[in-house]
């Protein structure tokens, strides 16, 4: 296509990288990357002008256009059948224009999801207790204090598109037509049927704690260098850094899902993590200098039980003891 390319194929193209196509102009796209190699390379090209738009309120989506294209793979048999049967015809090129960047901003803003087809769908918990709400696509999603989630996408979208700011617990319905794309932060997370913790923080920094299934954390440093992408399976974390322009993996936070379930599961845990994951979920602080405490295991649980509760549990179970100043607790051997 490159500078003789058709106006109205720039504009297909983007409504396809916006996730906005209909049935008809996805087969469509289908056979135009069928009729020459060099068509895909030209997709490409869109995609990175289209992300250096990202300057925009609000930020696109990131698209993955080879997972795009493996979910259209399954309609190419019926794309083959109305080829064959005369239906579908290539765009007439009648307008000819050069794909500048201007086009893709203008039509990111006429195109993108939220203002398409329908009001989003925004789910918002500005309460003490954190809220479960289910979502058009049948998910369910548990909010944290001081969060919102933005639902952008219709029904018959061919992705299921949210913005997330602050904290919430996703239990996706799988679909493997529809992936579920959230845009957190700097970065974002791909699934298709899953359940997970998302947090985002000021920094838009972006923590994933994985429970089942498999997660797709990923970020888009800049527009000259591909999106970073950090595949994660259950029992698996992922921290985007920012300032850092670096994805991490490492071990699922055993308190990450402590402000949803108040629960704490500790298996052979030494003192001093189990003291690190208290200090985190009650907002305290506890000091121990004794190595034969920090070192000691502990295997147990606990549900709905405040910070004092569950020191007191501790101390008797290691016939220790503790003293406690404000928010600061210190534990040593009487």
């Amino acid at each position: 296509m490159g500078n003789n390319a058709p106006l109205v194929h720039t504009i297909l193209l983007t409504k396809f990288l916006l996730g906005e196509t209909s049935s008809e102009e996805q087969l469509l796209v289908i056979e135009w990357l069928e009729a020459d190699p060099a068509n895909k390379q030209e997709l490409d090209r869109l995609e990175e002008m289209w992300e250096k738009s990202g300057a925009l309120e609000p930020i696109p989506l990131p698209v993955d256009v080879s997972k795009a294209w493996d979910v259209l793979e399954n309609r190419i048999d019926e794309h083959e059948k109305k080829s064959k049967n005369g239906i579908i015809r290539y765009i007439r090129p009648a307008l000819y224009a050069a794909a500048s960047i201007a086009v893709i901003i203008i039509l990111f803003n006429v195109l993108k999801p939220e203002s398409v087809k329908h009001n989003p769908l925004v789910v918002s918990n500005l309460t003490d207790f954190v809220r479960i709400d289910t979502l058009p696509d049948g998910s369910i999603v548990t909010l944290n204090r001081n969060s919102k989630l933005t639902y952008l996408s219709a029904v018959d979208d061919s992705q299921r598109n949210m913005v997330l700011e602050g904290e919430a617990f996703f239990e996706v319905v799988r679909d493997t037509l529809r992936p579920f794309v959230i845009k957190a932060g700097m970065g974002g997370v791909r699934v298709l049927g899953t359940s997970f913790n998302v947090k985002v923080t000021n920094t838009s920094n972006v923590t994933v704690d994985v429970i089942s299934g498999l997660v797709e954390l990923y970020y888009p440093k800049n527009a000259s260098l591909d999106t970073l992408r950090l595949k994660l399976k259950a029992g698996e974390r992922g921290i985007l850094s920012h300032q850092q322009q670096k994805l991490f993996s490492n071990q699922a936070s055993r308190s990450s899902l402590f402000w949803n379930n108040n629960t704490l599961i500790f298996k052979n845990s030494p003192l001093k993590e189990v003291f690190e994951v208290l200090s985190q979920c009650y907002n305290v602080t506890i000091v121990c200098d004794d190595n034969y405490i920090n070192y000691t295991n502990l295997s147990t649980t606990f549900k709905d039980k405040d910070v004092n509760q569950v020191l007191d549990v501790v101390a008797a179970t290691f016939d220790i003891s503790y003293n406690r100043e404000g928010n600061i607790y210190r534990f040593y051997r009487p």
